[in-house]
């Protein structure tokens, strides 16, 4: 397989108008009853993580101006409008407060490559040898399902950013690829072998013989960024480019850092890297939605604090991130731009300045948010169950209007009862439904109740009044 132009994707991504932010918000954000995005007075920070919307550029929950940055996009000069929602970006700059003014703007696709395997029940595909993973926070482009890979195909090239585990990706943005493509691969090196001339990148083996030799200081532990144009195999990336760069720069002793991410590394709870950066603190951080015993490898956090000289984050909160188990599709019933809140289905969605937001409606806004929203608009909210018929939202996607007008529930199933059960506090009645297993095999009534209770269920149906009446029925991973 051999392919010579860089990957594209789909069109409408790149040509986005860059506008003024439409937002307002409060100078300091709160999420979650904490609060994030830097300090009381100007200071310089590294900020890392997913972008949660544009007009300015919000990383982390803070709203960072960017007009004047340096924005480089895998290792080329870039403008904000090549960037998407969900793609991982480090932020250096000044911050005060909930704002910022960015000085470079980084985002490197972690991985460029075709799906060579599919496992619907675990919510993953293999790229090059690397599991992904498909969450409630993956944000995606046109013809990929968040949350659901049942849709994308075998052969099928797509180019992921996310948080490196040890065996691949927790994706924040997945998209099909239109025009292939330099493919690519980014990680930790292993298994260096000079006299076989290659590498590996998590799954990925990298062969460099075709370059002459790998820049000066490459060694097992590096992190590089591998790109090629022809593959050996199912996980084998012939390299015509390796790039030695830092995964994530340390900031200057006592300035302030924030860094969202899986842990790459992790000895004990005073012994561990996100993203390849070293943390200590976490036995005395304050912590959001966990403790210091929830930490292990693969975990996904963001960890705020502030730099020592030797360059490790001294951890002052950590919040270990929760699996974001609710899915509402449906119309905007109503919309509180006070309470930063909209409802659908009678569910309360509450927003926050980490919700990501991404317009996939005929507008295709690049800078959307609350203020562009309208009822009767039709989105998808993803995010976790913040009490009954309320949830806080971590990616909100406007939709174009679906034919028929069926409203979706995901959550875990409770009061379950034959034929009913409840999802995010709404009565959803199975009377005409067909139900179905995480594979999408047929299940019959009986076998789906017996099984259901404390399950993550999606149901689609039609509102009427407070109760879904399903159409069908099926258990999530």
């Amino acid at each position: 397989m051999s392919m010579h132009a860089r990957a594209r994707l789909p069109s409408r991504l790149g040509l986005a108008l860059i506008a003024g932010l439409l937002l307002g918000g409060a100078t300091q954000c709160s999420y979650r009853g904490h609060n994030f995005g830097g300090t009381s007075s100007s200071s310089s920070q590294t900020t890392s993580g997913p972008i949660a919307r544009f007009g300015s550029e919000w990383v982390n929950g803070v709203e960072f101006q960017t007009g004047s940055a340096a924005l480089t996009l895998d290792g080329v000069t870039a403008i904000e409008a090549q960037l998407l929602v969900g793609q991982v970006a480090t932020v250096s700059g000044t911050v005060s407060g909930a704002t910022g003014t960015a000085s470079a703007v980084t985002v490197t696709n972690k991985l460029i490559g075709p799906v060579t395997a599919i496992d619907l029940a675990g919510g993953t595909v293999t790229v090059l040898g690397q599991t992904v993973r498909l969450t409630g926070d993956t944000s995606v482009g046109p013809g990929v399902a968040p949350t659901d890979v049942g849709g994308i195909l075998l052969g099928q090239v797509v180019a992921v950013d996310g948080y490196r585990t040890s065996g691949g990706l927790i994706a924040t943005r997945f998209d099909r690829v239109t025009q292939v493509t330099l493919y690519q691969a980014s990680g930790r090196v292993t298994n260096l072998s000079g006299a076989l001339q290659t590498l590996t990148l998590a799954g990925t083996t990298v062969d460099w013989s075709g370059i002459g030799g790998l820049p000066a200081g490459v060694a097992n532990g590096s992190y590089v960024v591998a790109s090629g144009g022809t593959l050996g195999g199912l996980s084998t990336l012939h390299a015509s480019s390796v790039r030695l760069i830092t995964e994530l720069p340390a900031g200057a002793s006592g300035a302030p850092g924030s860094i969202h991410g899986a842990i790459t590394r992790y000895a004990s709870t005073s012994d561990f890297d996100v993203a390849g950066q070293a943390i200590s603190g976490a036995t005395s951080a304050s912590y959001l939605n966990g403790a210091s015993s929830d930490l292990a490898q693969d975990v996904e956090v963001e960890v705020s604090g502030s730099y020592d000289s030797g360059g490790t984050l001294v951890a002052s909160t950590i919040d270990v991130r929760p699996v974001p188990q609710v899915r509402v599709v449906g119309p905007v019933d109503a919309i509180d731009a006070t309470a930063q809140t909209l409802r659908i289905a009678g569910i309360t969605l509450s927003t926050n300045a980490h919700t990501r937001w991404d317009d996939r409606g005929l507008l295709a806004l690049r800078t959307f948010g609350l203020a562009t929203l309208a009822t009767g608009d039709w989105v998808e909210a993803r995010g976790v169950s913040s009490g009954t018929a309320a949830a806080t939202v971590n990616v909100l996607e406007r939709r174009i209007s679906p034919a028929p007008a069926l409203v979706e529930l995901q959550d875990v199933a409770a009061a379950v009862a034959d034929p009913a059960f409840t999802l995010t506090g709404v009565t959803v009645d199975t009377h005409s439904a067909t139900f179905a297993d995480v594979t999408g095999q047929s299940l019959t009534r009986v076998a789906f109740f017996a099984t259901v209770a404390g399950k993550r269920v999606r149901a689609r149906g039609t509102l009427s009044g407070a109760t879904l009446s399903a159409q069908t029925v099926a258990l999530r991973e």
